[in-house]
């Protein structure tokens, strides 16, 4: 067993066949094709790596996470999942417009918009994860203006305004989230 990485000889093709993540070079040499630790199976006579790249993490249904809105359309919007249960992760997600209240929603730009973060929970177990933000704490957390891309401030009367422009916008806002107030 030893350190490769792709394009490291193994063995010859004559000591063994190439198992996982081992290709031949077509010169009689069998090669390493991701960085890992050579294993050379002398029984069964099969080269492989064992890869030393982290295993992608999947996250379960019920966890809470946190995404940036890249897409808004009709009926669903898509988020990049970047954070979930403090951890940092890397994932997508959709969030269908029947997963944003609980009341009849017409309109899924009155609740998220691009470039919105927010806070929600999987709904699945598999990518690209489903949410929801149906629940009190679950909704938008940070926002910025559709007009003119400054930041959003919540008013105590629980309305986002721009500072910049004066703008009024409505948002599923998600309560404890991370808002700027204004008073």
């Amino acid at each position: 067993m030893s350190f490769v990485v792709p394009g490291d000889a193994i063995c010859i093709e004559e000591e063994a066949l190439p198992g996982d993540y081992v290709s031949s070079d077509g010169k009689g040499y069998l090669r390493s094709s991701v960085i890992g630790i050579a294993v050379l199976n002398k029984y069964r006579k099969i080269a492989s790596v064992k890869p030393l790249a982290r295993k992608k993490l999947t996250l379960r249904q019920g966890v809470i996470v946190e995404g940036w809105v890249y897409s808004v359309h009709e009926d669903v919007a898509s988020v990049k999942i970047y954070r979930a249960d403090n951890i940092r992760v890397n994932a997508i997600g959709l969030l269908h417009i029947s997963q944003i209240s609980g009341e009849f929603v017409t309109d899924i730009h009155e609740y998220v918009r691009p470039s919105d973060f927010i806070r929600a929970r999987t709904m699945s177990n598999t990518p690209p994860y489903l949410l929801t933000i149906k629940e009190p704490q679950l909704g938008v957390i940070y926002a910025y203006c559709g007009f003119c891309g400054e930041e959003l401030y919540l008013t105590s009367t629980g309305v986002l305004v721009c500072k910049n422009c004066g703008r009024v916008e409505k948002r599923k806002i998600a309560v404890g989230g991370y808002l700027l107030i204004t008073t």
